[in-house]
């Protein structure tokens, strides 16, 4: 029996410990120019050695390109390598629209001390050409992708957060901060507030409700092409069943701002 108890407190602790991780997020800084922060789960006791980062990031095929890579942390520095539409269908994979950039920083030795929910600036980057449609966003390591390219294209925060090994702790894109829409940039000023508001349900196929507190002065509905396709003043309900399914952008006028959301028709 006693040998049963310390085997279940071992498995405990140790799921304890894995149970630390670090989410990787998408952050628009302005215009064109973005960044990708590490978001923990926990507060770190002292400083935590990050070593190695690395993910993919997918983007439109063509034009658009990754510029002016850098490292947040002191004495850092990345490596962006670029596997084109036309280099991954030649190895059977993707589907020929998509362009992906593998961003690397090297082993190395920074140390930093956190709490839980902290942003942590790791890259800083740029968007080149000026892109109006479509979205970027993080290559999961579980998209046939990143696992028919062998585990070259995975994502990865390898960190030392006890003064013990040096551990695997990435956990999964941040939600929210998994990808971002280059539409907002075309639909016009946008300023996304902290506003609590909630879009449900979504996706939708019959109509959505848009919750919030403050007094809404317009609702427009854009799609994919930045085409406004609904327009509707002081109503949280709108029917959207007679539009096509895909991806569209919600901009809310409300309390002086305007607040876009992405939804999804089905």
């Amino acid at each position: 029996m006693k040998k049963y108890y310390i085997t279940l407190i071992t498995l405990l602790l140790t799921g304890f410990i894995f149970s630390q991780s670090y989410n990787l997020g998408i952050v628009h800084v302005s215009n064109y120019d973005f960044k990708v922060v590490a978001i923990p789960d926990f507060t770190s006791s002292g400083n935590t050695d990050i070593s190695d980062v690395g993910f993919t990031l997918v983007l439109p095929s063509g034009s658009v390109d990754v510029a002016n890579a850098t490292v947040a942390l002191a004495g850092r520095t990345v490596n962006v390598q670029e596997f084109d539409a036309a280099f991954l269908t030649g190895l059977n994979l993707g589907n020929g629209t998509k362009d992906v950039f593998q961003f690397n920083m090297p082993p190395g030795q920074t140390l930093l001390a956190h709490s839980s929910g902290d942003q942590i600036d790791l890259f800083n980057f740029q968007i080149t050409n000026m892109p109006t449609t479509d979205e970027m966003y993080f290559l999961l390591n579980s998209d046939p992708i990143a696992m028919g390219a062998g585990g070259v294209l995975e994502s990865f925060y390898n960190s030392n957060i006890d003064n013990t090994s040096t551990q695997d702790y990435f956990s999964i894109p941040e939600p929210d901060l998994d990808s971002f829409m280059f539409d907002t940039l075309s639909v016009g000023n946008i300023e996304v507030t902290a506003l609590n508001i909630k879009i449900y349900p979504n996706p939708t196929s019959n109509q959505i409700t848009v919750d919030t507190t403050y007094e809404i002065e317009s609702v427009k509905l854009y799609n994919i092409l930045g085409e406004l396709v609904l327009t509707t003043s002081n109503q949280k309900s709108i029917t959207v069943r007679h539009l096509n399914s895909g991806v569209y952008l919600l901009k809310i006028s409300l309390d002086n701002k305007d607040v876009i959301k992405r939804i999804i028709i089905e």
